[in-house]
């Protein structure tokens, strides 16, 4: 199934909403059943259902997406 714009950001700001996965200074970040259990939420929360192994690979490739952006805004300056 492909990802709208619209369910990207539906995802964006349910992942927003967990920081223990995201935030390394998170007091529950190295804790897997938190983090297992923050996936977890993103994935009953969405509006489509997708395996937390897919949302996974979403949030990767949103983030190489992001860095090769990144990369080419700071270079061309």
């Amino acid at each position: 199934m492909e990802w709208s714009n619209e369910l990207i950001l539906e995802f964006l700001d349910l992942y927003e909403q967990e920081p223990c996965i995201w935030n390394p200074k998170h007091s529950l970040h190295k804790v897997r059943n938190s983090v297992h259990d923050s996936w977890k939420n993103i994935s009953q929360n969405l509006s489509v259902q997708y395996s937390i192994s897919d949302l996974k690979k979403k949030k990767d490739s949103l983030m190489a997406t992001f860095r090769k952006l990144h990369k080419t805004k700071h270079t061309q300056h």
